[in-house]
């Protein structure tokens, strides 16, 4: 079956070739904004007991819906993959391990697509197969909610929800998409005739194929809702790019951006709503990078969420990437503006690199085990910290690479400013340490280092630090990074033949100017090299930038 995509959807991406132009910026400039930006949403959307996200920011007190944390755990994820899993990485798992407790299930068969989809990605970063058998378990749910006894002269289509009132296009687009992103995974064909059967049914009978706008719903009595949102073509978009292997907007100073919506207008679901439109416009594009008119939308949107949408004293998003910026905005909203960035970064240009240091691994971007997220006190490394953990139940995984085996030394950098605090440290699964002693700092922005040895082998190990009262488990602890030493000279390896990099190096872990390393290094082929002779200094760390 053939879907011809960029003739059918070119409609959807309605020209708009008004205002003016951005003025030109980096790769490094957009890279630097999607970093902020998905750094303020999880420092302040981040919850745990129960370990999910908030709902608002300031926060009510609520925990956000469930498919607008898929969407939320999805932005992390963004930026997984645009930074090459130099960040975020570890929370793959946390957002996974908050829905777990929550169950995966729900009443709603469009926000089921969401999470299978999400829960696709997170196999595809990852590897982790539990995270892949998930998502073909709730697909099963997904597909039993197909109907051909109602509604209208052509019945057909999937319900919207369990309680079977309406057929909707987030639950049809939505199945076709996660279906064909199945299919692709694991070869099991009912999973792409399932995907094609609700494609063509609905592009069929709930596409206007003058004006290319995707109905919103079907109504039990067969007749159609119209509704108009960026949400539902970019859905038919995705879908259609999946197979075959947006939209409404606004003029503001940068270009046209996407639109449903004035701050006030568009309401509760409606925050959601560009964030897929978005993310499959730039799937479309990708696809056929000559479409400048994609391109165009695509650039003015995410200049104009930096621009016009962002409040810049707290770093949140409004509703209307045109602005003005807001004080409060919910979980969805923010993540929608954090998606768009973290997007139009990857596709602008490569990741200039996190600037934290060989062997050092920041406890922000471990696994989360009910701990909290913040970035207040002192030098900290990173973007921020782990922090809100006195009980059992809580703990912070860090999964290292060694790249010799022997003898290693893990220096742990934190704060202890409630006074002496413990912790139990387990080294893949044995307790090495039962009752580890971070002797008190006096207070909460000031740091030290707690360093133990272990032998370690080769390859991937899991360094966990946990809080257990059985085992003497005390106090506050604000948890900053993991430095590990013992290795042997690592070759990095480094993309761009003819490209110009530069080594800098500093004497401590996690503090300290870094300095240049003579003169700039220039690839060839996949690597670069300089050398550095040391004399009285023991050790030196080292980092490479793009100058």
């Amino acid at each position: 079956m053939c879907f011809r995509i960029p003739v059918r959807l070119v409609a959807w991406a309605i020209i708009l070739q008004t205002g003016l132009s951005c003025l030109a910026q980096t790769s490094a400039t957009y890279h630097q904004r999607a970093d902020q930006a998905l750094q303020s949403f999880l420092l302040k959307f981040w919850k745990i007991n129960p370990q999910y996200l908030r709902n608002t920011y300031p926060s009510d007190g609520t925990s956000t819906g469930y498919w607008t944390y898929a969407h939320g755990w999805d932005a992390v994820m963004d930026g997984v993959e645009r930074t090459g899993g130099q960040q975020y990485l570890g929370l793959i798992e946390s957002f996974y391990q908050g829905q777990n407790a929550s169950g995966w299930t729900n009443g709603f068969y469009d926000d089921e697509c969401w999470m299978t989809m999400t829960l696709v990605r997170a196999y595809d970063l990852t590897g982790v197969l539990k995270y892949l058998n998930q998502a073909t378990a709730l697909y099963a749910d997904i597909m039993t909610g197909w109907d051909t006894t109602c509604c209208g002269a052509s019945p057909g289509g999937l319900w919207w929800d369990k309680a079977h009132t309406q057929k909707a296009t987030a639950a049809n687009a939505g199945a076709a998409l996660a279906g064909a992103r199945l299919y692709q995974r694991t070869g099991n064909a009912a999973y792409l005739s399932f995907a094609q059967q609700v494609y063509s049914y609905w592009y069929a009978n709930m596409v206007n194929h003058a004006t290319f706008q995707v109905c919103d719903h079907l109504n039990l009595d067969g007749s159609q809702t119209w509704w108009r949102f960026t949400y539902n073509e970019g859905l038919m978009i995705g879908a259609g790019v999946e197979l075959n292997e947006a939209k409404e907007l606004t003029p503001t100073a940068y270009g046209p951006v996407l639109y449903d919506g004035s701050n006030t207008g568009c309401a509760g679901d409606c925050h959601e709503f560009k964030a897929p439109a978005y993310r499959y416009l730039m799937r479309l594009y990708a696809k056929d990078t000559s479409k400048t008119q994609y391109y165009s939308v695509l650039k003015a949107s995410a200049d104009a969420i930096w621009n016009l949408a962002n409040n810049s004293t707290s770093t949140v998003f409004s509703v209307n990437w045109a602005g003005p910026v807001q004080a409060a905005v919910d979980q969805s909203q923010d993540n929608a503006a954090c998606i768009a960035l973290n997007r139009f970064a990857q596709q602008f240009g490569p990741y200039p690199g996190s600037a934290v240091g060989i062997n050092q691994y920041e406890a922000e971007n471990a696994t989360l085990h009910n701990v909290g997220l913040e970035a207040r006190y002192g030098a900290f490394t990173g973007w921020g910290y782990v922090a809100s953990w006195n009980a059992d139940g809580q703990s912070v995984d860090f999964n290292i690479t060694c790249t010799t085996a022997g003898l290693h030394t893990l220096a742990f950098r934190y704060a202890g400013g409630a006074g002496n605090a413990s912790r139990l440290i387990s080294i893949n699964g044995v307790n090495a340490f039962l009752n580890q002693s971070f002797p008190g700092t006096g207070a909460w922005d000031s740091y030290s280092t707690n360093t133990v040895s272990w032998n370690l082998p080769a390859g991937t190990n899991t360094i966990s630090v946990i809080y257990k009262a059985s085992l003497g488990s005390a106090n506050y602890l604000n948890l900053d990074n993991l430095i590990v030493g013992g290795d042997a000279p690592e070759v990095i390896r480094i993309t761009g033949n003819g490209r110009r990099y530069r080594v800098q190096f500093r004497n401590a872990a996690g503090s300290g100017a870094w300095t240049n390393l003579g003169a700039q290094i220039i690839a060839i082929g996949a690597t670069a090299s300089a050398d550095d002779t040391i004399s009285a200094v023991p050790q030196r760390y080292y980092r490479i930038i793009q100058p």
